[in-house]
């Protein structure tokens, strides 16, 4: 979605009508914000915070405004105001409402089906400081992130998850099977280590063989699917939690 261009003759009009009065601020600045669209309703209520430590009670009032833009704003910790005299006041300050991420401590609070909590552009730089730099050029992990976000919403798999288990069943992609078959996900077939015709149609069987044990045998976090055995041999599960927990912390 287009943001609407913000009109500087709109934010000035909502400054100096606050300082001006305070009786009609709701009103006014409610006002230039739906003229401007959505990012224009934060440049506004910015405005009249900042002109609003002229007078408590408008900064209040602005306060009031802000917090009941659900959709944009959440109360915070009370916060000072200082004028350009010097003078200050106490407000309820605001803040744009961000998800709140999830504490990784074990792999045990690493769920299987989960999202990402990173852009794709954050994820990809993650990852390629991660590949060893001699190879990084012909890395089959080079630059994909984005296969792993599709592939994972396409099962409703954890994305940072299955980039962490790639990274150790590949030794960071520079494993045999990663450089000859195209197999990062060290997954098994009838004679061995599978071959495909390329990394993304092995991220695709990955993402599927994890959502099929969470569906089937009901596992849901990293702990439980190293520990059925399922993915890594039982004998080397704590090994291979840690290994992939490196990577999850390093990548989250």
């Amino acid at each position: 979605m287009k943001i609407p261009h913000i009109h500087n003759i709109s934010v000035n009009s909502a400054v100096n009508f606050t300082l001006k009065s305070g009786k009609y601020i709701l009103k006014s600045t409610k006002k230039c914000a739906e003229q401007v669209g959505d990012k224009g309703k934060k440049a506004v209520v910015a405005a009249v915070f900042m002109s609003g430590g002229f007078n408590s009670q408008i900064a209040n009032k602005s306060a009031s405004f802000a917090a009941s833009e659900g959709d944009l704003f959440v109360h915070t910790a009370p916060g000072i105001i200082t004028d350009c005299f010097g003078s200050k006041t106490k407000v309820s300050t605001v803040s744009k409402n961000v998800p709140k991420v999830p504490v990784i401590k074990s792999a045990k609070d690493v769920l299987l089906m989960d999202g990402a909590y990173k852009s794709a552009k954050e994820l990809n730089d993650s990852l390629n400081n991660l590949l060893t730099k001699k190879i990084s050029a012909a890395n089959p992990l080079k630059n994909k992130a984005a296969v792993f976000l599709n592939k994972a919403d396409k099962y409703g798999v954890n994305p940072v998850l299955l980039m962490a288990i790639s990274m150790t069943e590949s030794a960071r992609g520079t494993s045999s099977a990663a450089l000859n078959k195209n197999n990062v996900g060290g997954i098994m077939g009838k004679k061995g280590l599978r071959k495909f015709s390329n990394v993304e149609s092995c991220i695709d069987v990955m993402a599927a063989t994890v959502a099929k044990h969470h569906k089937e045998r009901h596992l849901n976090t990293l702990y439980e699917l190293a520990h059925s055995g399922k993915y890594c041999d039982k004998s080397v599960a704590d090994q291979w939690i840690k290994h992939v927990m490196f990577y999850i912390k390093k990548l989250s």
